[in-house]
C-alpha cells in the first residue's frame, strides 16, 4: 500500500450466517459455514491475520464462531480503539466486572474512572524514584543466575535459552516485588503456576481448546494453582503486616498507598495486583527477551555493535545510572518487541459504536492486530527484517506516525510497567553477553508461538561459548 491514509474497502462484500448484525459493507473473508476462518486462524493466527490486511484494507471482519470480529490495521484506527476513554470500548467488557466480583479488581478488567484511580495509585511503583532504588537488588539476581549457565558453556551442549530466561526472570522481578529471597520450591510452583493461568488465558484468545489439566489430587490444574498462588501472596502480605519495618519494594509501596480519600487498597484487590504484576512483569519478558536474543544471535551486525557497547562497563554490572547510555541494548529489544508482535489487542464494544463510518454493534470484538502494524510496508522498510536502527537512526528510518509500535499498548490499558521492562530488558542483556556468544543450530529461525506473551514456539535452542578476553573488574577495583 502506497498511502498512509486509511484504506477503504473496494466493494460490498457477502456476509457469513453468524455475523448478520455487522455492517455489511466491511470487507473480509467469507469463510465456511458455521466455522468462519477458524482453522485459518487457529493454525497461524499472525500471517492469517497479515494477510487479510493486505486483501481487505484498514478495516476488516473476521468472521469467527459465535463472535463478531473487527480489525483495525491503521494508526489512526488504533490510537481510536485503544485510545477510548467513553466506555465504549473495554478490555474485558462485562467479563472483567464478574471477574472483579469473585477475584478482586485488578487493572487488566478495571474501566474509566475506577481504573484511573488504580492507576494514579500504583503509578509511584515504576517511577524513576523507586526503579533507582530497587535496580541494584535486580541485577545482582540476574547476574547471579545468568552465571549458573557456565554448566552449559562450551559443551556444545543445546540448550532452551527461553526455558532458562525463566529461571532467571522471576526470580529477579520477585525480588523487586516483595525484597524477599523466596524458596527455589516457592520459585518453582511459581512458575508453574503462572504460565498455567496464562495458557488458560491464552486459549481464549487463540480460539482453542484450553488444556486444563483436570482436577486430579497430586496433579498440577488450574484450581490448585490459584489456591498456590493465593496462598503464597497472602503469606507474604501477613509476614509483611507482621514486620512493618519500611521496605523498598512494590508490596511495601502498595500497602502504603492511598487513594484521594485516605483509603488503601483492599486484601482482596492487593492480592489480585499483585498475582497481575507476577504474571505480567514476568512471563511477558520472558517472551519478548526470547525474541530479542533469537534475532541476535542470527545477525552478527547488530550482535556485534551490542556487544561494543556493553563492552563500554568494563566488566562491571550495569547501574541504574547506565540505561540512559545502554542506547543500543533498548533499540535491540525494541526491535525484537517489533518483530514478537501479537496477532490482536482485543477491544469489547460495550455500546454499538461508529468506527471509519462503519456501524459496529454492541459485543463486537474490535482487533487491533499488532503484529500486522509492526510489520505493514507504509511504515517499516524491509519490515520482516531484524533492524534495531529503526530506532535510532531518523535519517534512514523516517519518523513515523503515532500508534504503529504498540508492544505495551496504549491508552488508558497501556502498561504501567513498560520503565520496569526496559530496565529489565537492559539489565538482562548486558550480562549474558558479557559473558557469553549465542550460537543457534544451522538453520534454525524463530517461529511464533501462540501463548498469552507469544513466547518462541519449541523454545530458543542455542550452544553458549564464553567470553574469554572480556575485562572482568568493577568499578571499584578500576578505581583502585
Amino acid at each position: 500500500m502506497s498511502t498512509n491514509s486509511v484504506t477503504r474497502p473496494r466493494s460490498r462484500r457477502r456476509v457469513s450466517t453468524f455475523a448478520r448484525s455487522i455492517d455489511p459493507m466491511i470487507p473480509g473473508p467469507k469463510g465456511r459455514p458455521l466455522l468462519g476462518v477458524l482453522p485459518e486462524f487457529r493454525r497461524d493466527p499472525f500471517e492469517s491475520v497479515r494477510g487479510w490486511a493486505r486483501e481487505y484494507g484498514d478495516v476488516f471482519h473476521v468472521p469467527l464462531p459465535m463472535l463478531n470480529v473487527v480489525m483495525v490495521n491503521h494508526p489512526e484506527l488504533a490510537a481510536t480503539v485503544l485510545n477510548d476513554r467513553d466506555g465504549n470500548l473495554g478490555q474485558f467488557g462485562r467479563v472483567g466486572e464478574l471477574v472483579a466480583r469473585v477475584t478482586g479488581a485488578t487493572m487488566p478488567i478495571m474501566e474509566g474512572d475506577a481504573l484511573r484511580q488504580r492507576r494514579r495509585l500504583l503509578r509511584p511503583m515504576f517511577g524513576r524514584r523507586h526503579l533507582a532504588v530497587i535496580a541494584e537488588s535486580i541485577v545482582a539476581e540476574f547476574t547471579r543466575r545468568i552465571e549458573r549457565w557456565d554448566r552449559f558453556a562450551d559443551t556444545g551442549e543445546v540448550v532452551d535459552l527461553q526455558a532458562e530466561l525463566m529461571r532467571v526472570t522471576l526470580p529477579g522481578f520477585l525480588r523487586a516485588m516483595y525484597a524477599t529471597e523466596l524458596t527455589e520450591t516457592q520459585l518453582a510452583h511459581a512458575d508453574i503456576d503462572i504460565r498455567l493461568i496464562l495458557r488458560t488465558l491464552a486459549s481464549g484468545v487463540f480460539l482453542s481448546p484450553p488444556t486444563i489439566p483436570l482436577p486430579i489430587p497430586g496433579t498440577e490444574n488450574l484450581p490448585k494453582s490459584f489456591r498456590r498462588l493465593y496462598a503464597l501472596v497472602d503469606g507474604l502480605i501477613e509476614q509483611r503486616l507482621a514486620d512493618p519495618a519500611e521496605h523498598h519494594d512494590i508490596l511495601g509501596l502498595l500497602l502504603a498507598s492511598r487513594y484521594e480519600d485516605g483509603t488503601g487498597l483492599s486484601h482482596r484487590d492487593l492480592r489480585m495486583e499483585l498475582i497481575t504484576l507476577m504474571g505480567g512483569g514476568y512471563e511477558t519478558m520472558v517472551a519478548s527477551m526470547s525474541h530479542t536474543l533469537a534475532h541476535l544471535a542470527l545477525n552478527p551486525e547488530p550482535a556485534q555493535r551490542l556487544y561494543d557497547e556493553i563492552d563500554e562497563l568494563d566488566g562491571a554490572a550495569p547501574t541504574y545510572d547506565d540505561l540512559a547510555r545502554l542506547t543500543w541494548a533498548r533499540a535491540c529489544f525494541d526491535e525484537g518487541q517489533r518483530l514478537q508482535g501479537h496477532p490482536m489487542n482485543p477491544r469489547f464494544a460495550w455500546h454499538a459504536t461508529e468506527l471509519a463510518g462503519f456501524h459496529i454493534p454492541a459485543g463486537t470484538v474490535v482487533g487491533v492486530p499488532v503484529y500486522t502494524l509492526h510489520r505493514d510496508q507504509r511504515w517499516w522498510r524491509d519490515p520482516d527484517r531484524y533492524d534495531p536502527t529503526r530506532f535510532t537512526d531518523t535519517t534512514t528510518h523516517p519518523p513515523r506516525p503515532g500508534q504503529t509500535f504498540i508492544p505495551f499498548g496504549a491508552g488508558p490499558h497501556h502498561c504501567l510497567g513498560s520503565a520496569l521492562a526496559y530496565l529489565n530488558a537492559q539489565f538482562l542483556l548486558t550480562p549474558i553477553f558479557q559473558r557469553y556468544r549465542l550460537h543457534t543450530p544451522p538453520g534454525w529461525t524463530p517461529r511464533h508461538a501462540s501463548t498469552f506473551s507469544i513466547t518462541l514456539d519449541g523454545g530458543l535452542p542455542v550452544h553458549l561459548t564464553k567470553v574469554r578476553d572480556q575485562v572482568r573488574t568493577s568499578r571499584t577495583t578500576a578505581a583502585e
